[in-house]
């Protein structure tokens, strides 16, 4: 459908280049503690940028970009201000490198859901990038790590932070990038046992895929396709004092994980339901706490829903001192 047809059908429904919800973020944020508030945001096809700043407050606006996106029969992707990056414009990187950025999405197909597949599944085809590593020591080893942030071909807002330190060599397809082998690529890891851990399930939402982890460590599909699914049979332990995941062979730590940030709360949400039913089923045990910290970031889990859980000290009261008898 035409762009002109696409911006009439969000008019219609109160969308607009510029619109404004409120005067006071704060304030906003304070008599809605609760929504889902996206300021100066864009909107995008997966063609072309509709609106290029409008306030959305998508738990009320879901509904209605949802029916402007039945009528033109194209789904809306929501970014925020700043993404891709601040210096973005259009035609500078491909679209879909774009829409991997968004944090809501419309799902007007079948296909659009989420789809979970196991870990072994066959019917789940991988695809082979060739990602940019570095090579160095680790405890002393010949090692290289690979991190999402040098890599445009994965980096996006819902793949931040994820990073993979290995020891051995890199496998041939990657893009060795030189490096000084003198320092250490990462910190030690921990000494305690920690926590053992199984990768679960694959989830492809939208654009993006990620594994997930029974502690509900998630990481980006592509690294773990390309790097720990074909060194076998592994070991995995989360460990509280230390935020990667340990990978282990025969008892000894030859490598960590970093897990990624997932700014898109459907997302983070629909996995952590999913690892609730694993749990009831007994395959699984792993904290929900933890999950939302090392899995779903700050957007997820506010300070303010984890300080609820804590118990609250009665306040005292003061004493009150008894009135002095009245003077007949």
């Amino acid at each position: 459908m035409k762009k002109n047809n696409v911006i009439r059908a969000l008019r219609q429904r109160g969308f607009c280049e510029g619109r404004l919800i409120t005067f006071s973020k704060s304030g906003f944020h304070t008599m809605h503690p609760n929504h889902f508030v996206i300021f100066n945001s864009k909107v995008f096809t997966r063609r072309a940028l509709i609106l290029r700043q409008a306030d959305l407050d998508l738990t009320v606006d879901a509904v209605k970009l949802t029916a402007a996106a039945r009528e033109v029969g194209e789904n809306f992707y929501v970014l925020a201000e700043s993404h891709p990056h601040p210096f973005w414009q259009p035609g500078s990187m491909p679209m879909r490198q774009v829409l991997c950025n968004a944090t809501w999405w419309t799902r007007l197909r079948p296909e659009d859901q989420d789809v979970f597949l196991p870990v072994n599944s066959v019917h789940r085809r991988s695809k082979r990038l060739p990602l940019t590593c570095v090579t160095g020591l680790w405890q002393g080893r010949p090692a290289y790590s690979v991190a999402c942030w040098e890599n445009d071909a994965i980096y996006n807002t819902n793949m931040t932070g994820a990073a993979l330190d290995i020891a051995g060599q890199p496998p041939k397809h990657f893009r060795i990038k030189k490096s000084d082998p003198g320092p250490e690529l990462s910190k030690p890891p921990s000494a305690t046992p920690g926590q053992t851990v199984h990768p679960l399930f694959y989830q492809k939402s939208g654009l993006l895929e990620y594994v997930w982890f029974s502690g509900g460590f998630a990481m980006p599909a592509a690294l773990y396709d390309q790097v720990v699914r074909p060194l076998g049979r592994l070991d995995f332990t989360l460990h509280d004092e230390h935020e990667a995941l340990h990978i282990r062979r025969d008892g000894r730590v030859i490598g960590m994980i970093w897990p990624c940030f997932i700014g898109a709360r459907e997302v983070a949400a629909n996995a952590r339901r999913r690892l609730g039913l694993k749990t009831v089923k007994g395959s699984c045990s792993h904290k929900p706490e933890r999950e939302q910290k090392r899995a779903c970031g700050p957007n997820i889990v506010s300070q303010k829903s984890l300080c609820q859980n804590k118990k609250r000290k009665p306040k005292r009261r003061a004493r009150q001192k008894p009135n002095p008898p009245r003077k007949p």
